[in-house]
Parts: C-alpha cells; sequence; structure tokens
C-alpha cells in the first residue's frame, strides 16, 4: 500500500515536468524570435551566420540531449531499484521481528514451564543456551541453598547436569550427575545426601530442592535477558546472583539497581578500599554489597 507522502510525491512529478516545459518552450519560441529581429535588421548577409551557428548549436545539442535521456533512464531504474529494496527491507524487518518476540515467548514459556515442573531435560536445554550466547559463566551458575551458606554450581555436562556443593567462597565440598534417567526427586535426594557428606544439610524441615531449581532457573533467565537486551544492561557472564542488590559474574560485580559496574581486576587486584567508597553513595544497601563484594573477591580469584 503507498503511503500519502509517496502518493504527493508521484502526483508532484508531471508537474515539474510541465513546468520544465514550459520554461523550454518560452526560450526556445525568444531565440526564434531573435533569428527573425536579426534577419530583418540585415537582410540576407544574416543567413551564413545564422545557419553556421544554427549547424554548430545541432552538432552540441543532439549529443547533450541522449545523454541527458541515457542518465534519466539509469535515475529513474535506481529509483526503482531503490525502492523496491526498501520495501524489502521493511518486509524482511517485520518478519525478523516477528521471529525475534515468537522465539521471546517460546524462551518464556521453557523457563516458567521448567520453574513449575522442574526436570533434567529442561534444566539442561536453559543451561545449554545460556552458555552458547555467553549468557552464565562457563564453570556453571551457582545458588545457595536456603538455610545454609552452602551453594550448588550447576553447568551441562555432556547430556548430563553436573551439580558441585561448594563452600560459599567456592571451594569444592562435592560433586555429582544429574542423568538424563533420573527424576527431579532421585536428584534431589542426591543432592540431600551430597549435602550431607559435606555438612551442609539443613535439616529435613528447611530442605527445599524446589526453591534450589526455581533460584537456579532465576538466574539463568536474568542472565539470558542481560545478553540478548531484555535487561537494561548486559551482565556479562554470570555465576552468582548472591542478593536483590547485586550481581557476580566473571566480568565483576554489577549492581541490579544502578548503572554500576566494578571490573574484575578492580577486585582482584584492588587498589580501592570499595567497602569504605560504597559508604560514601547514598544508594548502596551496605550489607548487600559487602556479601557480594567477598564473594567476588574469592570466586573471581579462583577463576
Amino acid at each position: 500500500m503507498t503511503s500519502p507522502p509517496e502518493k504527493e510525491k508521484r502526483n508532484s512529478r508531471p508537474i515539474v515536468r510541465d513546468r520544465l516545459f514550459l520554461v523550454l518552450g518560452t526560450v526556445t519560441v525568444g531565440g526564434v524570435a531573435l533569428v527573425v529581429i536579426g534577419w530583418i535588421i540585415q537582410g540576407r548577409s544574416y543567413a551564413p551566420g545564422l545557419l553556421l551557428q544554427l549547424g554548430s548549436s545541432l552538432m552540441l545539442l543532439v549529443p547533450l540531449a541522449l545523454l541527458g535521456f541515457m542518465l534519466e533512464g539509469r535515475l529513474r531504474r535506481a529509483e526503482e531499484q531503490l525502492q523496491a529494496t526498501a520495501e524489502q527491507l521493511g518486509t524482511l524487518t517485520a518478519v525478523t521481528r516477528e521471529r525475534l518476540a515468537e522465539s521471546r515467548r517460546q524462551q518464556d514459556q521453557m523457563f516458567d514451564e521448567a520453574k513449575r515442573a522442574p526436570s533434567r531435560r529442561a534444566i539442561h536445554t536453559l543451561l545449554t543456551e545460556a552458555a552458547k550466547i555467553g549468557a552464565i559463566d562457563g564453570a556453571g551458575v551457582r545458588v545457595r541453598v536456603p538455610q545454609t551458606d552452602a551453594r550448588l554450581r550447576f553447568r551441562a555436562h555432556g547430556d548430563d547436569i553436573a551439580a558441585a556443593v561448594e563452600n560459599a567462597d567456592g571451594t569444592p565440598l562435592g560433586l555429582l550427575e544429574w542423568d538424563s534417567e533420573e527424576t527431579a526427586d532421585n536428584f534431589a535426594q542426591e543432592l540431600a545426601g551430597a549435602l550431607r557428606k559435606a555438612d551442609k544439610y539443613p535439616g529435613d524441615s528447611n530442605y527445599d530442592p524446589g526453591r534450589v531449581f526455581e533460584r537456579l532457573l532465576e538466574t539463568v533467565q536474568l542472565g539470558v535477558q542481560s545478553r540478548i537486551g531484555e535487561y537494561p544492561r548486559d551482565l556479562g557472564h554470570l555465576i552468582e546472583v548472591p542478593n536483590e542488590h547485586w550481581a557476580i559474574s566473571a566480568e565483576g560485580l554489577f549492581s541490579l539497581r544502578q548503572h554500576y559496574h566494578i571490573r574484575a581486576d578492580q577486585i582482584t587486584g584492588a587498589h580501592v578500599d570499595w567497602q569504605r567508597h560504597m559508604r560514601s553513595l547514598g544508594w548502596v544497601d551496605q550489607a548487600a554489597f559487602d556479601e557480594a563484594y567477598a564473594l567476588a573477591r574469592n570466586l573471581l580469584a579462583k577463576s
């Protein structure tokens, strides 16, 4: 469908062309009038000079006219090609937007379904896709075991999921595999055994594997959203989100409340007292920062 500006542009072309013909016609009539006046004044002696001038003019006019027609034809074809290209690009842009929107809807649906009913297959797929786009750290993404200071680091390992039990500082305490034949309930029981062995089990009343899976998926989803532009800023290769204020990634420490980033090299080779510095910023929750900063120093030093 032709837009109103395009219609106005096309309708204006005949008017411009008519005006051009009117100007050319007026100039031609004026030239003929000047020739007649010259003939009247000089008589027959004016004829040789007139014929010479007309011949010279025709020799120049014909090549110029041919060149003008060629240029006009090329310009017209170029304009038509540009218009066709613009229409194709508009169509491709609309199709691309629809496909991206559909892809995001499917991705959000996968996360929602995995949160409602965690399964090895769904979590493995989401971990794999997140690692491919650099949304999570290659060594895996960590979540805290509720009511303890222990962490679980998850990553896709072949067709299985590797889950490492770690201290808060990243010290390994145990490792188990969630294979393709194992249900979420069976894996939760194995996980409880690994936590008991590491002396990190919170007790039957506090052990909530569903919350562990939910927190894992929330962290992975945040990393994916930040990578594909659905989050206000890119958080890099996400490692852990220790609280609602800060995220730790391979690239450093990112605030989730402000556009604020402390690079990894500024943390591991710190010549700045960041805890003191952050106390001078009014928007900082000091307890949340201290927790995230202590974790980041240990984790990034090991990586």
